[in-house]
């Protein structure tokens, strides 16, 4: 695997902006070469006349492309899609009336008005909350900031006391990450926080969450998970990440293991001691060898945090 040069899950958000800024765009192009026809009229450019050009079109192109791939897949994105279809096609039929006839009944131009209307509430509902979701991810990293963990831990505290469905954190620190720092430099240290951030968001079950805690640590959420079934499921990631050869720019490899230390969240406990616990956990992890799955115990737990 070739270590990734800016953070993935935040770039792909930030594509998703960018294609439906410029849907937006696009559609404002043909509405305005439309009126330009209607009112003079001459006959309409071939695009604006075609029944059906949504999927000749750079967004339904783009769309077409990845539209079984998350997040793209979910409703509200295919709302938007199915907005600009049926949009094209009304103006397609209306430029051909416009440019042929001495008047469009009013009817009509007020509805293609109303797809417009629609289409451009959808993309502006959608960019702003691929926005949002840019602004709670870690521009390094791709994980989701301390903040976003913050509040997404109290809310599954909340939901722990309620339900009574366990709950388990973690955290998952970089083995012996200053030597690689120290022998690749660190601009290859970054590039490592961002690959090992991808594989776990990309290893983990869909509703598990991962958090930027501080240097090369991160913060794993495991909901509805009891702390042995988070111990196989961290040590399924972590064998894949053991197995890995990480490639640098310049050719060379870089071996990396990560170690981890669960603990339940206990609705009872304030979230700093819980994080304390997990920390103690993973502490015993560096402690033991490395590159392993710890789980929190009260007895077996070490007196001090932070091995490297």
């Amino acid at each position: 695997m070739v270590i990734p040069d800016a953070a993935s899950h935040r770039s792909r958000h930030e594509a998703i902006v960018n294609a439906i800024e410029k849907a937006v765009r696009g559609v404002d192009d043909r509405l305005q070469r439309f009126h330009r026809s209607a009112v003079s009229k001459v006959k309409p450019d071939g695009d604006l006349l075609q029944l059906g050009s949504h999927g000749g079109s750079e967004f339904g192109a783009w769309y077409e492309e990845r539209r079984e791939n998350p997040p793209l897949d979910q409703p509200a994105f295919e709302t938007l899609v199915a907005l600009h279809e049926a949009l094209l096609n009304h103006l397609a039929l209306l430029a051909e009336r416009a440019w042929k006839s001495d008047k469009v009944p009013v009817e009509e131009y007020d509805a293609l008005l109303e797809k417009v209307s629609a289409f451009r509430d959808q993309a502006q509902r959608l960019a702003k909350a691929f926005q949002a979701a840019i602004s709670d991810i870690d521009p390094l990293t791709g994980a989701q900031t301390r903040q976003v963990m913050q509040r997404d831990l109290k809310r599954e505290v909340v939901r722990a006391r309620r339900s009574g469905s366990p709950a388990c954190i973690a955290l998952a620190d970089i083995d012996h990450f200053k030597t690689i720092n120290d022998t690749f430099g660190h601009r290859v240290g970054d590039q490592v926080l961002a690959s090992v951030s991808t594989a776990l968001i990309d290893n983990l079950r869909p509703y598990d969450s991962v958090y930027r805690y501080g240097g090369e640590e991160f913060l794993i959420c495991l909901p509805d998970t009891g702390p042995e079934e988070a111990r196989r499921v961290l040590d399924r990631v972590r064998a894949r990440i053991a197995k890995e050869e990480f490639g640098t720019e310049d050719g060379r490899t870089v071996a990396l293991t990560v170690s981890f230390g669960v603990t339940l969240l206990n609705p009872r406990r304030p979230i700093p001691e819980l994080v304390e616990r997990a920390d103690r956990a993973l502490y015993t992890a560096k402690e033991e060898g490395r590159n392993r799955v710890e789980v929190w115990r009260a007895e077996k737990s070490a007196s001090g945090p932070g091995a490297a």
